[in-house]
């Protein structure tokens, strides 16, 4: 089975904030990976299609979708927001549009909630798969957690709406003095790949830097508790995890988060733990996540799934 990863022939990849979109997206499944106007080269089984779309890649899949399915690869455009069949940009509103058209399916990055499971209850034709982050084991970094600073680390957009755990923990923090010497806040850098100037430029390999400085790294997986990249970031970073887990992680990553329940108390227990048990924490959920999200792993699950769709 030949598989390509797909991407926009226009869209500003190089200025993502992170590494989960895009040719970066697919790079360590080694997939062959090409520009979307490459599509009709005919030497292709499964495409899979990344989200950042733009107008002109929009009309190349149009006139793909135009051929009978027998012409064309089969087509995964992948989905990596919950909330992303709600969007009002008419470029991914295309690839929802496209449900159930013939030879259309769905790669998901997140399990199915809100509004892309509803999306997912209507089809009856296309099917959906699953396409989580894969664990790029060359973006690891190598701090010993004994020289790290006893704080937690915290980033990430704070909308009350969508990220309510993590907006609760910054209130908590902006109103009681001792949290702020718990907590090293780094606030969102924007979006400079939708033309917007960034905040700062903490991101990519410097992001995951960053956070190597500190032992504790704090996840939430916004209100639908989907599997963020931030959980595999962590595991990169060699943090101990603290938050909630997603999901869509097993026993084998969960079982190194500590119970919280929303209060500065819990952090507070767990950066007071002993050292030799943070660094089995951090190190267990390191190799749990290098398992379950391991490029092998990922492409034999992706496969087996879009085999059983070919078989039916």
């Amino acid at each position: 089975m030949r598989i390509i990863y797909f991407h926009s022939d226009t869209h500003p990849y190089d200025k993502a904030i992170y590494p989960g979109v895009g040719p970066a997206f697919a790079s360590p499944l080694s997939w062959e990976i090409r520009p979307i106007s490459q599509m009709g080269r005919g030497d292709c089984e499964i495409a899979v299609v990344d989200n950042r779309l733009e107008p002109g890649d929009v009309e190349v899949l149009k006139m793909q979708l135009a051929l009978p399915a027998s012409d064309r690869p089969t087509l995964f455009f992948r989905v990596s927001d919950s909330d992303m069949p709600e969007t009002t940009n008419p470029c991914v509103r295309f690839i929802f549009d496209c449900g159930d058209h013939a030879g259309v399916h769905y790669a998901t990055t997140y399990d199915p909630e809100g509004p892309f499971l509803a999306f997912v209850k209507m089809l009856k034709v296309s099917r959906v798969v699953h396409l989580p982050y894969p664990y790029d084991s060359s973006r690891e970094v190598e701090i010993p957690l004994a020289i790290r600073r006893r704080r937690v680390f915290l980033s990430g957009s704070n909308s009350k709406t969508l990220y309510p755990v993590r907006y609760a923990l910054r209130r908590r923090r902006s109103r009681f003095p001792w949290l702020r010497l718990l907590i090293f806040d780094l606030k969102h850098p924007g979006y400079p790949e939708h033309g917007k100037p960034p905040r700062h430029d903490i991101t990519h390999a410097r992001y995951v830097g960053l956070a190597a400085q500190f032992t504790h790294f704090f996840l939430c997986g916004t209100r639908y508790n989907v599997e963020l990249m931030k959980y595999i970031e962590c595991a990169y970073a060699g943090c101990v995890p603290v938050g909630l887990p997603a999901g869509s992680l097993d026993a084998a990553a969960g079982r190194y988060f500590r119970p919280y329940g929303g209060h500065g108390v819990d952090l507070l227990r767990d950066l007071c733990q002993p050292m030799r048990g943070l660094e089995e924490r951090a190190t267990g959920y390191r190799a749990a996540m290098r398992e379950l999200r391991s490029p092998a792993r990922i492409i034999s699950d992706f496969t087996a799934e879009v085999r059983s769709i070919e078989g039916q």
